[in-house]
């Protein structure tokens, strides 16, 4: 037991909690503290005041915090608070909220200790302990300097077109009052945690989870012959499984083999590492050049390696090229990128007093959503009610379901509301990323820099399943030359099929690598021209 003063009470800690912060929210009730990243204390969102100095919780055993005192946004005066509220609202310092609570306690610290007297640059070097990932910090760091000269703007209103909006519900987002889905508890609720394959590219021999089931507190280990209905589901293509099946294969290191529910969190977490899971090994194919030439498949039960292919002529640029006074041939290559969003997926399924199954999803498709889970149900869409909770963050990564589908299924199994919350390395894993792409790329230009001919090839690795991925590449294609005007051109973009990492949705869909690559090309050619950057670019730009 441990026992400290929690916004003046003292309060005892009478579970086993793997750290500070998760015995502040699973057993005191503190919500305003954020989990983004336990235990690596990386993102700032679970930070409170211990003993006068600002902590990262997830970073603290509960042990460490006997006999301290510890104070969180809850135990603020609800002046302060509202002011604290005020500022960053009319500041327009946030956006999705997850991570401002966290700053907010920061803030407050930093205000107490050096009032009127706070730099600009002292507090920004202390909030470097804090990632925001919607926002920037120009902003939050307007607010923190309007705090602590007490000089808080007023809120505006919207006088129409052109004017600036305070964001719906800032202030109860800034400091913690508006729910995220983990925030959110019910009566008798149960969680849920995965158990994610081993091998990216492996056949399953066998499942065993009886260690799992026998462990106290565990209610049912879920696996793929309990799903009634349809086993994948996907935005475009229905390709993506929910589970992989005894006798079925995995495809990437994001595959669920099982789900266990629990009474508690931690018990579910525990109880998956039970599990004993016999593999066949199988090399995984990781390089998307050599998998569209391999008659090999990289994902279970599809044919071939090519999700789709966007092909695009206008003239004919064979022809052209001897006419071309420069020509600039380059290969480009871009990375791999996460969408980094500061909340991990979440989804708590309950079941109306009627027995509808309500499932509250963080997704950006909850039509998209209900639609899958009514097809792995086996049942009616009627029978599904998906609610949207605005998510901290997603940027595209939370089009494609993460957990919604195997949360709706254990609620309706077991006629009782579950929660299931990724922890930041399983969202890593499973969630979708931005393509990496290369881009062959050859162009070529008169002597005063006009251009005449553009060919490009790209090659996107988009993962085992489809998600959006022939989007993204059909839109690169879409963007390859740029915003300029290109008599003749030919573009062929493939959207391959690997064992790597999912890719999707990410802000720009292809767009951003096709004008990496363009934009590239550019600069080459202007300085073989002997022009600037800005010169080739105002000669060839489209015009009205």
């Amino acid at each position: 037991m441990t026992t400290f003063e929690l916004n003046g009470k003292e309060v005892t800690v009478q579970g086993d909690h793997p750290h500070l912060l998760a015995a502040l929210r699973d057993e005191l009730g503190i919500l305003s503290a954020k989990d983004g990243c336990s235990p690596s204390g990386q993102c700032g969102c679970c930070t409170v005041i211990m003993d006068g100095k600002a902590r990262i919780s997830c970073q603290l055993s509960a042990e460490r915090a006997n006999g301290s005192t510890i104070q969180t946004l809850e135990g603020l005066d609800i002046e302060e608070i509202d002011k604290m509220g005020q500022a960053f609202a009319a500041c327009g310092a946030l956006q999705c909220g997850f991570c401002t609570p966290g700053i907010m306690i920061r803030t407050k610290v930093l205000v107490d200790k050096k009032g009127p007297e706070l730099e600009r640059e002292y507090a920004a070097r202390h909030l470097g302990a804090h990632l925001c990932r919607c926002t920037g910090y120009v902003k939050i760091l307007d607010a923190v300097e309007a705090l602590a000269k007490g000089e808080i703007p007023e809120e505006k209103h919207s006088a129409g077109i052109g004017s600036r909006l305070v964001k719906y519900e800032a202030e109860d987002l800034a400091v913690g009052r508006r729910p995220f889905i983990d925030d959110i508890q019910v009566e008798g609720l149960l969680h849920g945690a995965f158990l994610l394959t081993e091998h990216a590219r492996a056949d399953v021999v066998s499942i065993d989870a009886s260690k799992a089931e026998n462990l106290d507190g565990v209610v049912r280990i879920i696996t793929a012959d309990d799903v009634p209905g349809e086993l994948r589901v996907g935005l475009i293509h229905k390709d993506w499984p929910v589970f992989i099946p005894v006798g079925g294969r995995t495809s990437y290191l994001g595959d669920v083999i099982a789900m266990v529910v629990a009474e508690t969190r931690e018990i579910a977490r525990a109880a998956r590492e039970l599990i004993r899971v016999e593999y066949d090994v199988l090399p995984p194919i990781t390089n998307p050049l050599e998998a569209i030439k391999s008659d090999e498949n990289a994902v279970w039960e599809l044919d071939g390696n090519v999700l789709s292919t966007s092909h695009y002529k206008r003239g004919c640029p064979e022809d052209v090229w001897s006419d071309c006074a420069h020509i600039v041939s380059e290969t480009f290559q871009t990375q791999r990128v996460d969408h980094a969003f500061l909340e991990p997926e979440s989804t708590l399924a309950t079941l109306t007093p009627d027995g509808h199954l309500y499932v509250y999803s963080g997704g950006q498709g909850i039509w998209d959503d209900r639609n899958d889970i009514s097809r792995v149900l086996d049942i009616g869409t009627d029978d599904v009610t998906v609610e949207l909770i605005s998510n901290g963050g997603a940027f595209g990564g939370k089009e494609d379901m993460s957990n919604q589908a195997q949360t709706a299924l254990a609620a309706w199994l077991l006629r009782k509301p579950v929660k299931t919350t990724l922890s930041r390395e399983e969202s890593f894993l499973i969630h979708t990323k931005r393509h990496p792409i290369r881009l062959e790329y050859k162009i070529g230009c008169d002597e005063n820099g006009e251009l005449l001919a553009l060919s490009a090839r790209m090659v996107g690795d988009s993962g085992p399943y489809a998600s959006v991925g022939m989007k993204v590449l059909e839109r690169a294609a879409g963007h390859a030359s740029g915003p300029y005007v290109i008599p003749n051109i030919e573009v062929e973009a493939i959207a391959a099929r690997t064992n790597n990492s999912v890719c999707g949705a990410f802000r720009g869909f292809g767009a951003n690598q096709a004008q990496f690559a363009m934009e590239g090309v550019m600069d080459r050619l202007a300085a073989m021209v002997g022009i600037s950057g800005w010169e080739i670019r105002s000669r060839n730009v489209v015009t009205p």
